[in-house]
């Protein structure tokens, strides 16, 4: 037996420390997540220039984006619900109150449990394929070939699922022992694989259909982003074996757990897939346009938001194992600051700099200047949310962290109805006042519902574990003056970045670059002046560096 194993066989979470330690724990796995997840996300940024000059927003984008999204979107519902919500909570526990040999059972177990069921949703998707079109996108019939090629790019990204699904599984498990560097790195492979895919074998194989060549180049980044799990679970111990113990005790808690949460992210997903039919009806190329709009907003919500939500949970879910959910309170309230200093300053950087930003990225090839316009109107009204979205993302954990996997459903589905609602109200009243593009109806609706959702989940974490402890109230109120100093900077040096995006793609990047990054840091300097001893904590903690004493 691996003597690491032999020698933490006994079950402990002894590794828990003081809230102030474990913030110190959190800030330094999220800056190594985000270091790994903004070099994964600017390989993100350059799969979707060359998707946008190769594809633009015509035909074959609006397919490959529906032919996509579907099999993406059951993977975060099969892998994501059954790892965030109920498995590394319960593994955590297992881990704790019995030992690691118990913890990898449970692993083996889950995995197998997972395997089985996505392949058997690949089989019945691809033999579906047609109908999903149908279903998802009414529109595509009205272009010959579209729903045809809609659907043979289904049939091959459907078995992405369980590829993406399986590594979910094991990034949860090495989560919980800490390890967070290879399920960090797996989607790096994944944009090198797609951009294989679409520079080289689009052109070696498949000249005339490119889409075909960027398809498998998604597939086999699927397939990548497992295997590399694989050397990093061994060097703690676990081993794969298939183990169809499906009844134990904490296999079927996991299921209990799990079921809600999976009705919770199918409500968030069932908005995707809604904006994405009214999209199809609306003028070519939105379906595509919304997707490009949206992967250009998660870009600081990937760095920072997720990275701080994935660090969060395993620290989550040892404190309220132990049943110190007043210090979960306080993990939480010093991330929702440090969240809050980031988010706030990027929404408005997205939101001036919008145009300017797609025009440098994307704006080559087959991507038109209509494509231009209606990809920037999405980012615009996707980025009014951008603080919202994750705060989302870090308050959900605490509720899976105590096992409650019902509230955030219920909160999800009522906002899955709100947003829906929201949906035709904005896109209906853009298209009458000409005040908007059509499509931005669609994220204005999705951010507006993400700020509904925040404070929903906040009232009822209130009523659970009593006042989130936040930082000091000067802290907070320091961002008010911040945030008008950096929307001063940037209304006076937004239009100069404009103009120079529009006339030189390197020097845009530069004077984009340049406005961001002085904006960003205005709004900290001010916020660190004003907002005193609070405020300058968020920066202690995310420079500190060296062990955790013992406090």
């Amino acid at each position: 037996m691996n003597p690491e194993v032999r020698s933490k066989d006994t079950g402990s979470l002894d590794d828990l420390g003081t809230p102030r330690q474990e913030a110190q724990r959190i800030a330094r796995a999220t800056g190594l997540m985000g270091g790994i997840t903004l070099t994964s996300r600017i390989l993100g940024l350059f799969r979707d220039i060359a998707q946008a000059a190769i594809l633009g927003t015509g035909v074959a984008a609006d397919a490959f984006t529906l032919g996509f999204i579907i099999p993406n979107t059951l993977r975060r519902l099969f892998g994501e619900s059954t790892t965030s919500a109920a498995f590394v909570p319960t593994y955590v526990e297992t881990l704790g109150k019995e030992s690691r040999r118990n913890a990898f059972q449970l692993g083996n177990r889950i995995l197998t449990l997972v395997g089985a069921v996505l392949l058997l949703v690949v089989i019945i998707g691809m033999l579906t394929a047609p109908l999903l079109i149908k279903a998802f996108a009414p529109g595509f019939s009205d272009i010959p070939g579209k729903t045809e090629l809609a659907t043979g790019l289904l049939r091959l990204l459907f078995p992405y699922i369980l590829l993406v699904g399986c590594a979910a599984v094991m990034g949860g498990i090495l989560h919980a022992h800490r390890h967070f560097l290879a399920p960090a790195s797996a989607p790096i492979l994944f944009n090198l694989s797609a951009l294989a895919g679409i520079l080289l074998l689009s052109r070696w194989v498949f000249p005339g259909q490119p889409v075909w060549g960027y398809s498998i180049g998604v597939l086999f980044g699927g397939l990548l982003q497992l295997l590399i799990q694989i050397p990093a679970l061994r060097k703690k111990g676990f081993t794969f074996r298939l183990d169809f113990n499906w009844k134990s005790p904490e296999v079927r808690r996991i299921g209990k757990l799990a079921f809600p949460a999976l009705v919770g992210l199918l409500a968030a997903e069932v908005n995707i897939i809604v904006d994405k039919m009214i999209a199809s009806l609306l003028e070519p190329g939105s379906v595509a346009a919304l997707a490009y709009g949206n992967r250009i907003m998660q870009f600081p919500q990937g760095v920072f938001a997720i990275s701080l939500a994935t660090a969060l949970l395993p620290t989550l879910s040892r404190q309220t194992a132990m049943g110190k959910l007043a210090d979960a309170g306080k993990t939480l309230g010093r991330a929702t600051l440090a969240l809050a200093a980031l988010m706030i300053p990027a929404t408005l950087c997205m939101i001036f700099l919008a145009r300017p930003v797609v025009q440098v990225l994307l704006a080559r090839g087959a991507f038109t200047a209509e494509s231009t316009l209606l990809t920037s109107s999405a980012l615009i009204y996707y980025s009014a949310g951008l603080l919202f979205y994750g705060a989302v993302k870090i308050t959900v954990p605490v509720f899976y962290a105590m096992k409650d996997t019902k509230t955030p459903v219920k909160i999800a589905i009522s906002c899955m109805g709100l947003n829906i609602v929201l949906n035709f109200v904005f896109t209906i009243l853009f298209i009458r006042t000409g005040f908007a593009q059509p499509l931005a109806g669609l994220a204005l609706a999705t951010s507006v519902s993400a700020l509904v959702n925040f404070f929903l989940l906040r009232i009822a974490l209130r009523r659970k574990i009593g006042a989130v402890v936040q930082s000091s109230t000067a802290a907070w109120l320091s961002m008010i003056p911040a945030a008008i100093v950096s929307f001063l900077f940037l209304l006076a040096l937004s239009p100069w970045a404009a103009q120079t995006a529009s006339t030189s793609t390197f020097r845009g990047v530069i004077a984009i670059l340049g406005v961001s990054i002085g904006a960003i840091a205005i709004f900290l300097a001010v916020f660190a002046l004003a907002g005193g001893k609070g405020a300058r904590s968020v920066f202690s903690l995310a420079f500190r560096r060296g062990s955790i004493r013992k406090s």
